[in-house]
């Protein structure tokens, strides 16, 4: 395993992490964390030592597995977890989300805590106003509860820089892979430079890249990697990264995620301006598959179209590829898309602020 800073905290994190928002339903929807947990401790034993997490990630039980993990794990961890405008509405709401997930983690402290997914500069406003979450954050810190406060965001690199100058973090996750790489490289660039901690999040692209492989051919470094690892490799090879943060669901995943350690060579200066030659604008517009739009008042399966829509995207608005996408992969027509009332809800929600309404109209017509 590598290991690297995490900016000026004077902590070294593995860099390959472990995403939290993957495990097994079946495994965990019991309550029996057991399993779920044993896969936590495997991958410690592999050298993985940053464990990102959520309130509400894979039915709120996430921190919980992390917590049952955590009650003996031999070797040094550290945890991300988050709070977002949702879970909290000030300072004190904010402490109470704190005091929950030191609970269900089994920790005397959290060691990196996340404003959570700002997508807006109006967001990030909300979150650092007067008596506001950060607020209750820099008084959690203070009381030795929290170490280090950092944010997450599916903001674009201009205003994540912005961010980045105003000092207020420590450290950063953003969704940065292989698909759209160019259009955040400026905030990557920006955080590193303020000394920050650079986590990614979506190393795969929600899975785009896998399920993509001959698109994203020219990450690869030979013909025999898996594009998976090529698209981990591409990420931790940069120096402005501190780590990537796949989803891990079993004890393969982790396994072969380690590998993207192996015989890993660090980007030269030109590197990304030459692999961004191989991209186009629509890459940009790609669903990334994180679900928090899944929250429909007439139980559209929004994610699913939206996946099935991305083939659309990729084949230049080829109608038969989407739907043999929802058919086959999905066992769904699609014809719930004309169920939509246009209220809205999962425009706001989305984090990449993609045209949802829109594509379901599209979706439709077709």
């Amino acid at each position: 395993m590598i290991y690297r800073d995490y900016g000026k905290t004077g902590k070294k994190v593995s860099v390959i992490g472990f995403g939290g928002m993957r495990f097994i339903k079946e495994e965990y929807e019991s309550g029996a964390y057991d399993k779920c947990a044993e896969l936590v401790k495997y991958a410690n034993k592999l050298g993985i030592n940053y464990f990102d997490t959520a309130p509400g990630y894979c039915d709120d039980a996430s921190e919980s597995i992390f917590g049952e993990a955590f009650k003996d794990m031999n070797g040094e961890f550290y945890v991300s977890t988050k709070c977002g405008l949702w879970n909290a509405k000030d300072a004190d709401t904010a402490r109470e989300r704190i005091e929950k997930s030191l609970k269900k983690l089994n920790v005397p402290k959290i060691n990196f805590y996340n404003m959570w997914c700002i997508k807006t500069m109006d967001e990030y406003k909300e979150f650092i106003k007067k008596g506001g979450i950060y607020e209750g954050a820099i008084k959690a810190k203070s009381e030795g509860l929290i170490e280090h406060i950092c944010f997450s965001t599916h903001m674009n690199g201009d205003d994540i820089a912005k961010v980045a100058v105003d000092g207020l973090f420590e450290g950063v996750t953003l969704g940065y892979n292989a698909v759209n790489f160019a259009f955040r490289q400026q905030g990557v660039e920006a955080c590193h430079k303020a000394g920050m901690g650079v986590v990614t999040m979506n190393p795969l692209g929600g899975g785009i890249i896998p399920t993509h492989p001959e698109y994203f051919s020219f990450i690869k470094n030979t013909d025999d990697e898996s594009i998976a690892i090529s698209a981990l490799k591409f990420i931790v090879s940069q120096k402005e990264i501190t780590a990537a943060l796949p989803g891990i669901s079993s004890i393969k995943e982790a396994e072969e995620n380690i590998k993207a350690t192996e015989n890993l060579k660090m980007a030269t200066d030109g590197y990304l301006e030459e692999m961004a030659k191989n991209l186009s604008l629509k890459l940009n517009t790609l669903c990334t598959g994180c679900g928090y739009c899944d929250e429909c008042p007439v139980d559209i399966e929004i994610p699913k179209l939206m996946d099935s829509y991305n083939e659309y995207v990729l084949s230049d608005g080829n109608s038969k590829i989407v739907l043999s996408r929802l058919r086959n992969h999905w066992n769904m027509s699609g014809e719930s898309s004309r169920n939509c009332i246009q209220c809205g809800k999962c425009e706001k929600l989305c984090t990449q602020k993609l045209p949802i309404i829109k594509r379901l109209q599209e979706i439709a017509n077709l």
